[in-house]
């Protein structure tokens, strides 16, 4: 077995999935329209920097994930920027998912830094 050539069937299998159908029509209705384009933008700009704090430690505070919150429901008001987010959000989950699953298969070959 191949470990190349299963990748290149994953990839196909990707892009045959329901999951990346959808996000390649929100990426391309989001393409054509430049405030949805820069309103995504600024979302995952605020979500970065939100998370980056928290993983640094930083304080973040309920008045941040108030404000990222409010920003997200702003959006959902937009229909080609829901649908992409919406969309992002499955295609992300099965990434993850496949992530995972290597990972984990990978563990048997690494060292435990325990």
């Amino acid at each position: 077995m191949n470990p190349y050539d299963k990748a290149h069937e994953l990839v196909r299998a990707l892009r045959e999935s329901e999951e990346f159908r959808a996000m390649k029509k929100a990426v391309e209705q989001v393409g054509s329209d430049e405030q949805a384009k820069r309103m995504i933008l600024d979302f995952h700009m605020k979500q970065l920097e939100f998370e980056r704090k928290r993983l640094l430690g930083e304080e973040t505070s309920q008045q941040d994930q108030a404000d990222l919150q409010k920003l997200y429901d702003v959006l959902q008001l937009h229909t080609a920027v829901r649908d992409y987010l919406r969309a992002e959000y499955q295609f992300g989950v099965i990434v993850q998912d496949i992530q995972k699953i290597i990972a984990d298969a990978l563990q048997e070959v690494t060292l435990d830094p325990q």
